[in-house]
């Protein structure tokens, strides 16, 4: 672990949650220090009990899985850093390195899934944006144009909600709402040219050099967003143009959407997730859908979505 000297502390809200951090999240909103703590991100040492490989990676980096007898789960980024999530309340991280954005991009993506994960919030890997006032969510396999899309319907007025870790809450009649995350779409040099956004508005991100930030943190509210639509996007030619899904398709589409280490899933755990996924269905409609052939009919439909 390195030792990270003069710690002090700072202050962000994300994902509903009031944040004190003991490590820079630029990413994140900032928030009051006066705001109650609902969750506490320290640095510290982490022991890692007996972990396996899954199928996440982050800048090429695999990353290893682990939980032990007292519910806490653990992440471990080779030369990043180690983190262990407990009872939803805190977050210790171990760091491996001391380039602080690098830090940050792993400690807001997974390592904060995990923290969600406990709080009971159902996870995606997908990006959501409001449309009037209903939560869009976008998904799909890698390259399947999840954040362009998203970046698409940003560009036409409508507001960021998330991107690539997307969580949803169920209020007291079982309504599904996506609760927002914070203000920053991470979007490829292709799209930034596709859809003509100025370079100049945008951030570089260390997650690599064809790859940028668009952060539109004056417009972001933390509110809660009723569900409404789900669309799995694709490019395969043999499926239709746009199908809607029935509710016993939902729950296995959503698992193969789940962010975290699927170890995580596992006895009750995966039985509640199930579970959610018939909340979601119910909540919203679910489509399959390919997705647009150019950036121009990408525009189109996010100029006119109401046409989908």
């Amino acid at each position: 672990m390195i030792l990270v000297q003069n710690i002090q502390m700072y202050f962000y809200r994300a994902f509903g949650l009031n944040i004190h951090a003991q490590i820079e999240l630029p990413e994140l909103s900032p928030s009051d220090n006066l705001a109650p703590v609902d969750l506490m991100i320290e640095i510290g040492q982490v022991i890692l009990p007996k972990t396996r490989k899954t199928r996440i990676y982050r800048r090429g980096i695999r990353a290893d899985f682990g939980s032990d007898d007292q519910q806490n789960i653990f992440l471990h980024w080779e030369g990043v850093a180690d983190y262990q999530a407990i009872d939803g309340h805190k977050l210790l991280i171990a760091p491996a390195t001391e380039d602080k954005n690098l830090l940050s991009l792993f400690t807001v993506s997974e390592a904060l899934g995990l923290i969600l994960f406990q709080r009971g919030l159902f996870l995606l890997h997908a990006s959501a944006v409001k449309v009037g006032d209903r939560a869009w969510c976008f998904m799909g396999n890698p390259g399947a144009g999840k954040s362009t899309t998203a970046a698409a319907f940003l560009k036409s007025g409508h507001r960021l909600l998330s991107d690539d870790l997307t969580a949803i809450t169920f209020d007291k009649d079982g309504q599904a709402f996506i609760v927002p995350a914070y203000p920053q779409l991470k979007i490829w040099d292709n799209t930034v040219s596709g859809l003509n956004y100025d370079p100049k508005t945008l951030e570089p991100v260390s997650e690599g050099v064809n790859k940028y930030s668009f952060q539109p943190r004056t417009h972001f509210s933390h509110e809660p967003v009723r569900l409404g639509h789900i669309i799995f996007l694709h490019k395969a030619k043999n499926k239709p143009a746009k199908e809607e899904l029935g509710p016993a398709k939902v729950p296995i589409e959503l698992l193969k959407n789940f962010p975290l280490p699927a170890g995580i899933l596992k006895g009750n755990l995966l039985k509640n997730h199930f579970l959610q996924s018939f909340q979601c269905a119910r909540s919203a409609r679910l489509w399959s859908k390919r997705r647009p052939k150019s950036f121009d009919d990408l525009e189109s439909w996010a100029k006119s979505p109401d046409t989908f």
